[in-house]
């Protein structure tokens, strides 16, 4: 399958879990791969904003348009316009209706996800240093479950290791354990002087995303959109996107 075909199957949501994990893999070793990701991504986000552009070129070029009155009286054109302009208004609602059910959490959650990123060689581990580690790469990996077992069992005698923590949150987002993810992101998110902070707030409102919990969501979203930080401008898109949404 070509690279073209696997972003769009990944946007979808088309994915099995296996080609989903394989994909992410593919996307944190290859880097040519990841910017035609992202490039995807921005070019699905700007669809909706060129949608209503081009709703209001429609509806400018209708309204422009000579009205021919050889043929036809002052009463008999009137008869036109009207469903004319019903019919444009009809195509408008029809197409909003689209761009609602199109900005769903879940569909929201696969574009704007990625998994998280960083150079794990560079972390300072107090304990067992290379099992630890080896979590980190398993998580990298795409290896999940693997990953989870390792830092539960770390975390048990290691509970003040915030590093453990985060990747145990991140590793809960993936296999879909949504309330211990909530509650790790929580804690982190709540730690002012903390390394994850930003981060564990960004996948805590990732978290109440993928579980359809739009309310809480935008909540953290807001938090992360009212400052200057790597994740506002992203924050923002996704708020104005959950606007037209119940």
């Amino acid at each position: 399958m070509d690279i073209l075909k696997q972003i769009e199957k990944y946007l979808d949501g088309s994915m099995s879990s296996d080609e989903k994990k394989h994909f992410k893999q593919a996307v944190i070793e290859d880097k040519k791969l990841a910017d035609e990701l992202f490039l995807h991504q921005e070019i699905n986000e700007a669809i909706l904003d060129d949608d209503i552009v081009n709703f209001r070129r429609i509806v400018k070029n209708i309204e422009e348009q000579p009205v021919v009155k050889k043929h036809f009286n002052n009463s008999l054109i009137s008869a036109i316009k009207i469903p004319l302009a019903a019919s444009v208004l009809i195509l408008i609602v029809m197409s909003l209706f689209k761009i609602v059910e199109y900005q769903n959490p879940s569909k929201l959650y696969t574009n704007f996800y990625e998994p998280y990123i960083t150079d794990i060689s560079t972390r300072s581990i107090v304990q067992s240093k290379n099992k630890i580690q080896l979590s980190y790469s398993l998580y990298q990996q795409g290896d999940y479950e693997a990953s989870f077992e390792i830092l539960k069992n770390y975390i048990s005698n290691n509970f003040d290791d915030q590093a453990a923590h985060f990747y145990l949150g991140l590793n809960a987002l993936e296999l879909n354990q949504f309330d211990l993810a909530i509650d790790v992101f929580s804690l982190i998110e709540q730690e002012k002087h903390s390394p994850f902070e930003l981060h564990a707030r960004w996948y805590l409102a990732l978290t109440y995303l993928k579980a359809g919990n739009v309310k809480n969501a935008r909540l953290f979203l807001q938090r992360l959109s009212e400052e200057e930080n790597i994740y506002s401008v992203r924050a923002k898109k996704i708020i104005r996107k959950l606007k037209v949404n119940a």
